[in-house]
């Protein structure tokens, strides 16, 4: 009824492999590859034709749970991916996924279909862009709760609607195709919250950071791109948009400009060179003698970016002066002197990085000194005109991609920067969030009642920058006279405090020293509810101390970058991923070798290439 078996070479209209096939897995990937992997029960169940070749498929309790299958596909053109699905017993939700497009639909599985044997035939239409490989999925709902679905005859064809079903045989030989991307999150479940300039799971599109640029403090989301690296084209195309920082309008009076050595005066007309004639002009006057003679302009410089400025003068002929300098009120900025004299001229300054001043000076000269005896001289200025090219972007949130405690700061100045001057901040290569140790930090938000001050896991890339004192993460406010946080020591000691014991007197702490003091590192620690305290630095440990007691978690609070309860240090350094777990980690905690390792410490050096 349903099923045109063809040759070993698949179907002919169906552009799919094993499309009944679902343990396949030279065609099917099972993701993630973990604990979480979905299970496949093949031939278990009666297909529409009323044979059993269904299979019945347990989604594990993840988003990103499903079973995958690449194919190469034409640019610009639309397909249709269908399958056959049923519920084992009420209803079930699933996703039909475009991978690579970051694209699905829900589809709601019965077990009285509109098909035979109780099935639906469920269809996703898409359009793809550019030629090449895409991943199809049969893919868990965000719910993220555990569910078997029954699946027969998936098939892909070209085409807005889907075609009659055509059987497709396995591939006879090679491996499967591994995904373009997995994530942290796709290996380990159980995260708490989960900060990080790399993607959580490969399924889901999330935002890594919200930016705000300090040119006209605009704010933006950005998120990832295919690769799961975060997205700093987008990045930087937001942060150095360029964007005028004034214009001048002389028509009513100075405009913000001031006269030094003279007299400034807006509103002129008529200032003609015998062949061109100006209306609304800035005139300013010499007087004093032999002093300089100069009008400034404050507010229109972003110090430590770049910007291009033009305007017009004209400096009429006969007069002691000569000349005009354009330049900042610290000389380390540059100078710019002009000297056309008895014409209006258009000047145009590019890519002027400036790193010191933050006025706009314009100098009469004479011979290119700014010290003029020319009292009465004059020089005319117009369509002054300052545009900023790049800016700084600082984080105003770091979203928790694991859940909702995203980590925030609304005070500008204490936002870390992770564009600086309209340059990328890096570690390593990849992007980096960077604190400057004065008043940089993040509260986070919803992880009082996480239950974090019992067993608790803690895992950071990050690097300090100075010699003294550092915190990391503070998970807890001031308990007699310590709070809970991880922190980087005295040269190069990385140490744990984890807090006051219930009688409110002892401390646990625990530290290990490092070579790699200074450089990029993977720092963990990890707690268990009975104070077991051990510290980790590029995967070698402490030896561990153990409490006398549990800890105290009264008052609990979590921050990024200080100590959340003295606030006597500050994180000095740049950070790139942050991973709290409410739980102890032990059993997970893996190996760091060159290159790689294994679970989790050996998953972040893998991606982050820190040994």
């Amino acid at each position: 009824m349903y099923r045109y078996v063809m040759g070993s070479g698949g179907g002919l209209g169906n552009l799919l492999k094993a499309s009944e096939e679902f343990q396949q897995t030279r065609d099917w990937v099972r993701y993630p590859t973990n604990s979480q992997t979905p299970t496949v029960n093949a031939d278990s169940r009666p297909d529409p034709n009323g044979g059993t070749t269904a299979d019945q498929v347990g989604l594990t309790a993840n988003t990103s749970a499903r079973l995958q299958q690449t194919v190469t596909l034409s640019a610009s053109t639309q397909y249709t991916f269908s399958v056959y699905a049923r519920a084992v017993s009420g209803t079930v939700d699933f996703r039909m996924r475009n991978v690579t497009l970051r694209d699905a639909e829900v589809k709601t599985a019965t077990t009285t279909g509109t098909d035979g044997g109780g099935f639906t035939r469920f269809t996703y239409t898409f359009t793809t862009t550019t030629a090449g490989s895409y991943e199809l999925a049969l893919q868990n709902d965000t719910n993220a709760t555990a569910k078997d679905v029954i699946f027969w005859g998936a098939m892909l064809n070209q085409g807005g609607t889907a075609a009659d079903y055509e059987y497709a045989a396995p591939t006879t030989g090679g491996s499967a195709p591994t995904p373009a991307y997995a994530g942290f999150g796709d290996a380990f479940g159980g995260v708490t919250a989960y900060y990080s300039l790399r993607q959580f799971t490969e399924a889901e599109t999330l935002n890594a950071i919200r930016v705000r640029r300090s040119s006209d403090d605009t704010e933006q989301d950005i998120g990832f791109d295919a690769n799961g690296d975060l997205d700093t084209t987008a990045l930087l195309a937001f942060v150095n948009e360029d964007y005028n920082t004034y214009t001048s309008d002389f028509s009513s009076g100075t405009d913000g400009w001031f006269a030094n050595g003279g007299t400034a005066d807006g509103n002129i007309d008529g200032i003609s060179d015998g062949t061109t004639s100006k209306d609304d002009v800035l005139r300013l006057t010499l007087s004093g003698g032999a002093i300089s003679h100069s009008v400034r302009l404050n507010g229109a410089i972003d110090v430590g970016n770049v910007h291009d400025v033009s305007f017009e003068y004209y400096i009429p002929s006969g007069q002691t002066m000569d000349g005009i300098l354009f330049r900042t009120d610290n000389g380390v900025d540059g100078n710019y002197q002009q000297s056309v004299v008895g014409t209006w001229t258009s000047v145009t300054i590019e890519d002027w990085s400036i790193t010191q001043g933050d006025q706009f000076r314009i100098y009469a000269t004479d011979g290119g000194s700014s010290t003029v005896d020319g009292d009465d001289d004059v020089f005319y200025l117009k369509n002054i005109v300052v545009t900023q090219t790049t800016a700084d972007g600082a984080v105003t949130t770091w979203y928790d991609q694991a859940g909702s405690n995203d980590a925030t700061n609304s005070t500008d100045s204490e936002q870390p920067l992770i564009v600086s001057g309209g340059t990328l901040k890096t570690e390593n290569g990849k992007a980096a969030l960077d604190f400057d140790g004065v008043d940089d930090y993040f509260t986070l938000g919803g992880t009082n009642d996480a239950g974090m001050l019992g067993d608790i896991s803690v895992f950071s890339v990050n690097k300090n920058s100075i010699s003294g004192n550092s915190v990391v993460v503070s998970t807890g406010t001031m308990v007699s006279s310590y709070a809970p946080n991880m922190q980087w020591g005295i040269t190069g000691a990385v140490g744990g405090y984890t807090g006051t014991t219930s009688d409110g007197t002892t401390r646990i702490n625990e530290s290990i020293s490092t070579s790699d003091y200074g450089s990029q590192m993977l720092v963990s620690m990890i707690n268990d509810e009975d104070g077991n305290l051990q510290v980790f630095a590029d995967g070698v440990g402490s030896t561990g101390q153990t409490a006398v007691a549990p800890m105290n978690d009264a008052n609990f609070a979590l921050e990024v970058g200080r100590d959340s309860g003295g606030q006597r240090y500050y994180f000095d350094g740049t950070q790139q991923e942050l991973i709290l777990f409410a739980s102890d980690q032990s059993a997970n905690l893996g190996t760091v070798t060159t290159g790689g390792g294994t679970l989790i410490q050996g998953n972040i050096n893998t991606y982050f290439d820190i040994v």
